[in-house]
């Protein structure tokens, strides 16, 4: 068993990117063409349970091998609320959150490139997600002025930013329970990323800072040696 979860870790990342993008896609299409044939809309519910699947295995197969396991619940917060919810339709766009933040697990570079690529995959990945989640809610609500994804998204991009128009807005108790959550990770998000770009400059300037002075020291070397050059040719 043991030796087939550790198989699992090393196959997972990949494989749970692509599964990412499925889950994503089964949980949008709908909701963008709510024309959808009951077949296709049939195949995409089934894709998103079959998919839950796998991302219920990953968390325990991760879980089980983790050397402080309530740090690593506390750590994957929404990966449990993923797998843990049941398939109601504003829970559902937690899963799909949860699914696109797995195309940021195997981040290359230095510990801020990682930290930003995250942050800029998950800032995407929330306005997308309650853009769709803002339209499924209000699409059929009397009064409600969030009629297409067109709008949903709109409506996502001025309330994250905090701009909030108010030309779009939810009417319905789920669609303000979105808004609500989206708020209050777009300022989050917001911070993060205004916190990643200072440590970049931060970071930058440190170097050229180091860069300057080993340059000065280089310079303070060479004239010494060219003084001393001198008083042997004018022995």
């Amino acid at each position: 068993m043991k030796r087939a979860i550790n198989w699992w870790t090393k196959l997972s990342p990949t494989f749970l990117q692509v599964l990412g993008v499925i889950f994503l896609a089964g949980y949008a299409w709908p909701i963008i063409n709510p024309n959808l044939s009951p077949a296709l809309h049939s195949l995409c519910n089934w894709a998103l349970f079959v998919i839950w699947v796998f991302f219920a295995f990953d968390y325990f197969a991760r879980l089980s091998i983790a050397d402080n396991k309530r740090l690593f619940v506390r750590k994957n917060l929404l990966d449990l609320a993923a797998v843990a919810l049941p398939f109601l339709p504003l829970l559902r766009a937690i899963r799909a959150l949860a699914a696109v933040t797995v195309l940021s697990r195997r981040n290359r570079g230095s510990r801020s490139q990682q930290v930003t690529t995250s942050v800029v995959t998950l800032a995407f990945a929330t306005w997308f997600v309650a853009g769709l989640a803002v339209t499924e809610a209000e699409r059929h609500v009397d009064g409600s002025n969030i009629q297409g994804v067109g709008d949903g998204w709109w409506w996502a991009i001025t309330t994250m930013a905090t701009v909030g128009y108010g030309d779009t807005y939810p009417v319905s108790t789920q669609g303000r329970i979105v808004g609500t959550a989206l708020m209050i990770m777009g300022v989050a998000l917001l911070g993060t990323i205004t916190a990643s770009i200072a440590s970049n400059f931060n970071s930058t300037d440190s170097e050229d800072s180091s860069n300057g002075t080993s340059s000065a020291s280089e310079v303070d070397d060479l004239k010494k040696r060219v003084a001393e050059l001198e008083g042997k040719l004018e022995k």
